[in-house]
C-alpha cells in the first residue's frame, strides 16, 4: 500500500525512525555474516568431474582456478531442457563479473546438468560470460540436493524432507532440478563445503527486486517471482 501524502516535517520523522530500524537491519546483517563466516564444514571426499572448455574433463579443484574459495550457483537446467528455469534466467541476467570476487581469492562457477555445447549454445544467446559447467554423469547436483531424485539421494531442500515440503505446500521442491548457491573453501589441497543457500536466500543477489523494495510500489510480482519478468531475448508482444 502506498504511503499517505504528508507535510515535509513528518515526512523527516517518519523517515528517520525507518533510518534507525535500516541501521539495526544492517547491524543484524553484518552479525549474520560473522556467523556465516564460523559455520563448521564439511570435507568433500568425493571427485567430482565436470565437462569443461572444449569438452574437457576437469575437477572440483580445477574450478577454483588457483584461488582459495569457489562460489558456485546451481543453474536450474536439465539435460533436456532448451534455456532452463525463468528464474534461473533472471539470475543470470545479475551474475556479476567475477573481476573483483577474483581480487578476494574467490572463484565464481555456474553449474547445471545439461550437455556443455547447449549451455554454451544458450549462454551466447544470452550474452552472458560466467564459466559454466556441465555436471551431467555425477552425483554433485544429487549430493548438493539441487537434482532431487529419491533413487539418487535422500530428497531435502532448503533443509526440509520431502514430507516437510509438501506439507507447506511446496511440492514443486521434491523432485527434479532446483537453484541454489554453495560455498567451498581449500586449504592444505582438500576442499570443504561450507555453506548453500536455496529458494529465497538467492534474493539478495537479485539488484533488480532490491531498488525495486526501495520505491512505494515495491516488486509488483504477486506469487510470480523472478519468473514473472519478461526476459531479455523473449519475443516482444
Amino acid at each position: 500500500m502506498v504511503g499517505k501524502v504528508v507535510e515535509p516535517t513528518e515526512w523527516l520523522q517518519a523517515r528517520k525512525a525507518l533510518l534507525q530500524k535500516e541501521k539495526d537491519l544492517t547491524r543484524a546483517s553484518d552479525a549474520l555474516a560473522k556467523e556465516r563466516q564460523e559455520l563448521p564444514m564439511v570435507r568433500v571426499t568425493k571427485e567430482y568431474t565436470f565437462e569443461g572448455p572444449s569438452g574437457s574433463r576437469v575437477s572440483l579443484a580445477d574450478l577454483f582456478d588457483g584461488r582459495d574459495q569457489l562460489i558456485v550457483y546451481h543453474y536450474m537446467f536439465a539435460p533436456e531442457d532448451t534455456k532452463g528455469c525463468g528464474g534461473c534466467r533472471f539470475m543470470g541476467e545479475h551474475m556479476p563479473t567475477d573481476f573483483y570476487l577474483r581480487q578476494r581469492n574467490t572463484s565464481l562457477a555456474v553449474i547445471s546438468r545439461a550437455p556443455k555445447e547447449k549451455l554454451d549454445a544458450f549462454r551466447r544467446d544470452m550474452g552472458w560470460s560466467f564459466p559454466w559447467y556441465s555436471s551431467g554423469g555425477s552425483d554433485f547436483n544429487y549430493d548438493l540436493h539441487v537434482t532431487l531424485d529419491a533413487d539418487k539421494a535422500p530428497v531435502t531442500y532448503n533443509y526440509m524432507t520431502a514430507e516437510e515440503l509438501e506439507a507447506k505446500g511446496k511440492k514443486f521442491h521434491i523432485s527434479g532440478d532446483q537453484p541454489g548457491w554453495s560455498v567451498f573453501l581449500k586449504r592444505d589441497g582438500e576442499i570443504f563445503h561450507t555453506y548453500s543457500a536455496f529458494a529465497r536466500g538467492g534474493d539478495k543477489f537479485l539488484g533488480t527486486l532490491q531498488l525495486l523494495d526501495l520505491t512505494p510500489l515495491g516488486r509488483q510480482d504477486d506469487s510470480a517471482g523472478p519468473e514473472g519478468f519478461k526476459m531479455r531475448g523473449d519475443d516482444e508482444e
